[in-house]
């Protein structure tokens, strides 16, 4: 029975990190006809809307003020709730949208009653990735991958785990099939499977982890028929290929990649080139998560797997100070169980952020830590002070206070040390370089990188600034174009007053450009330098309507996206409401 035990102990050593519930198969009718007559996708719940995301994810502990009048040890437990606190963050919303996406394109070239897709297991999974791709990214079996990747980086305890699992858990992990429009369909389809990447970082521990998942929640023996003594990476590879395509595996995450850099040369490469090979190849997406370490690595192999799929990558940094501090400090300070109520004032404000840096992880618990040690001192009213939050930081969290105390440094030198907590900016100018879709930049980061291209600009604050420069005059091709070129030069600028000041340069300085270069000027500019002429520029009208239509059949999809809002908010008229206007 020991021995029965032990082995059980040894089998299952690797276990999946997360996992979800199951469910039987439900069909759903799809608005996207791309997504029609398609039973992996049909089977998905509906597309969730943030205010769906928000109410899921969002975790509150549960509060009264009456609670206040209990005893010191019962609101000890309460105080607890608070370490498992979530509050929906912007990235939270990014994460959700981006894997809502990747899982659905994924499957669209995937179908299990597509005469490709099954021609697979008839060719063989070695040959199918042996034999790659052609020119028109179409395998051996005549399946051409709609999947992509994309990966999640950030600061440690600044809640990249958190957001990926709260959004796996939205969906279901195991959807088991029996019959579809009327045919037998006996399906085990897995909409996600997420794991550890392993400590010793190597792709033979990934295929045993991976086996031993699989059979874990569907109850198989893959891991028993197939890791046997000796069995190699390259046996190995075509299994977990077929595997994933049998069971309609939705999208692969791995958590903690960063410890591939330890890896031996060539082995981090190794992995990356396979989880390649799975997009590309075999149509499986792929996210990976893990902090600024692993940044290096995938400036390279797995770059190439970034298709034009529209997700792009998502780098979470520390909140900064300003906005969303305050958003999340608000919301998390009201959740409070010593015996007089500490109002959140400026200075203590300033204080959270100055212990914490602006990691959620480190926040949540140094407030947690001081509700205790206020509660249990019983001084002067249980009051939540700077001195007492210091005290708590010093005493309770001793192992972070060197990394935190190099961030406050903001010396360039000593942060690249630790280079969990912050990137290396050659490292970072290059992953921007080499990805292939824009990168959404969160936090306190977004302070601190040169805008580019590759950065995703705050949607909200263009907007602003081109209603702005419409009021002032400037057409609406003018106005998109001045309110991208303020928000390139000035990074991540949070004020809008600052911004709409170099908005009003911006716009002021090229109507005069403009009207000096126009043709037929040159003669008017000379009539002024001898006092003759006293004509006036002409003030632009507040809606042109030739750059309005213009916009309205423009093919560029930041620019229409922009107009399409314009229009919603009634900023600017409609392309009837102009004609009217024209006639």
């Amino acid at each position: 029975m020991v021995k029965q035990a032990q082995k059980q102990v040894e089998y299952y050593q690797y276990s999946p990190s997360l996992i979800g519930r199951q469910e039987e198969a439900s069909y759903f009718n799809q608005d996207i006809p791309d997504y029609r007559d398609n039973p992996f996708i049909e089977a998905l719940p509906a597309i969730f809307e943030d205010e769906d995301v928000a109410s899921q994810i969002r975790k509150y502990p549960d509060y009264d003020e009456r609670q206040r009048k209990l005893g010191r040890q019962t609101r000890l437990h309460l105080v607890q709730q608070i370490s498992d606190y979530v509050e929906p963050l912007p990235s939270h919303f990014l994460v959700e949208q981006r894997l809502s996406r990747l899982i659905r394109h994924g499957y669209k070239a995937r179908n299990p009653f597509s005469p490709a897709v099954m021609r697979q297991f008839h060719v063989g999974f070695k040959e199918v990735l042996e034999g790659g791709v052609d020119s028109t990214g179409r395998n051996i079996s005549g399946v051409r991958s709609t999947a992509g990747g994309f990966a999640i980086l950030g600061v440690s305890g600044q809640g990249k785990t958190t957001a990926i699992e709260s959004s796996l858990l939205l969906y279901p992990q195991v959807i088991h099939h029996s019959a579809y429009k009327g045919q037998h369909f006996i399906r085990k389809q897995i909409v996600w499977l997420k794991l550890n990447c392993p400590f010793d970082g190597s792709l033979k521990g990934l295929c045993f982890n991976f086996l031993q998942s699989i059979d874990s929640i569907l109850g198989t023996n893959y891991y028993r028929k197939f890791a046997t003594k000796g069995t190699s990476v390259d046996m190995l590879i075509p299994i977990m290929a077929h595997i994933a395509t049998l069971h309609g595996l939705g999208v692969l995450v791995i958590d903690e990649i960063q410890f591939l850099s330890f890896l031996k040369s060539g082995g981090a490469e190794k992995m990356l080139n396979y989880f390649t090979q799975l997009i590309n190849t075999i149509g499986v997406p792929v996210v990976l998560v893990g902090t600024f370490k692993a940044m290096k690595l995938l400036s390279g192999s797995f770059s190439q797997a970034r298709r034009s799929t529209g997700q792009g990558d998502l780098i979470m940094d520390r909140l900064s100070e300003g906005e969303e501090w305050d958003f999340f400090l608000d919301a998390l300070w009201k959740y409070q169980w010593t015996a007089a109520v500490t109002l959140l004032k400026p200075q203590l404000n300033k204080k959270m952020y100055e212990l914490s840096q602006g990691i959620v992880d480190i926040a949540v618990k140094l407030y947690m830590l001081a509700q205790w040690q206020a509660i249990e001192d019983g001084n002067e009213n249980e009051k939540i002070t700077g001195a007492l939050l210091e005290t708590v930081a010093k005493q309770h969290m001793q192992l972070v206070q060197p990394m935190l105390k190099a961030l406050r440094s903001k010396d360039p030198h000593v942060l690249e040390v630790i280079d969990d907590l912050y990137p290396k900016w050659n490292v970072l100018d290059q992953y921007l370089q080499t990805a292939a879709e824009k990168v959404n930049v969160q936090g306190e980061i977004r302070t601190k990188v040169l805008r580019n291209e590759k950065i995703e600009q705050d949607e909200d604050k263009l907007i602003e600034l081109v209603k702005t420069a419409i009021d002032f005059g400037a057409s609406y091709e003018r106005a998109y174009e001045a309110a991208n070129k303020v928000l390139q030069s000035n990074e991540a600028e949070k004020d809008m007053v600052h911004l709409r000041k170099q908005l009003i340069k911006e716009i002021t300085f090229n109507s005069m450009t403009d009207e000096e270069e126009k043709p037929g000027n040159e003669g008017e500019k000379a009539q002024g330098a001898k006092g003759k002429s006293t004509k006036k520029k002409k003030q632009q009208p507040i809606l042109d309507e030739d750059d309005l239509r213009n916009a309205v059949s423009n093919n560029t999809k930041n620019s229409e996206a922009i107009y399409e809002k314009l229009v919603d908010i009634g900023s600017i008229p409609t392309e009837d409401e102009l004609s009217k206007l024209i006639i």
